[in-house]
């Protein structure tokens, strides 16, 4: 067993005797209680962490579209309208397009839209009715 010194805090390899002692300082460790140590490597806790940051980011990422399509749809729907508009209806008319593009992501995977948009287009105007 490796036990650390508790006078000079040396390690110290040994077995279980009678009459153990510091290999440096050879003071007694008798009426001292020890424990093993257990050591996880910062390697070991650097790659746990590292993989668990990229399933966190992955489950986060699965349900977003590109931003760049995102920006597209909201600035088309928000903008649909040729008339001078009032800024209150304007806000809401965004708040309702935002609802919706969320709600769609969810029920319609980017893979899918890019395939054929006409159901994520149908999906996108029923969940616009109810938001």
């Amino acid at each position: 067993m490796k036990i650390e010194c508790p006078h000079c805090q040396a390690d110290n390899d040994i077995e279980f005797a009678e009459n153990i002692s510091c290999k440096e300082c050879e003071k007694s460790f008798k009426g001292f209680s020890f424990s093993k140590r257990r050591w996880v490597s910062a390697s070991t806790t650097l790659l746990i962490g590292a993989f668990g940051g990229y399933q966190v980011n992955n489950a986060f990422d699965e349900e977003r579209y590109p931003l760049e399509v995102e920006y597209a749809i909201i600035d088309t729907c928000v903008n649909s309208s040729q008339n001078m508009v009032d800024v209150s209806w304007y806000e809401n008319k965004r708040d309702t397009c935002l609802c919706a593009m969320s709600k769609t992501e969810k029920a319609i995977p980017y893979s899918e839209y890019k395939a054929d948009n006409k159901p994520f287009i149908a999906a996108f105007i029923h969940n616009s009715k109810s938001c």
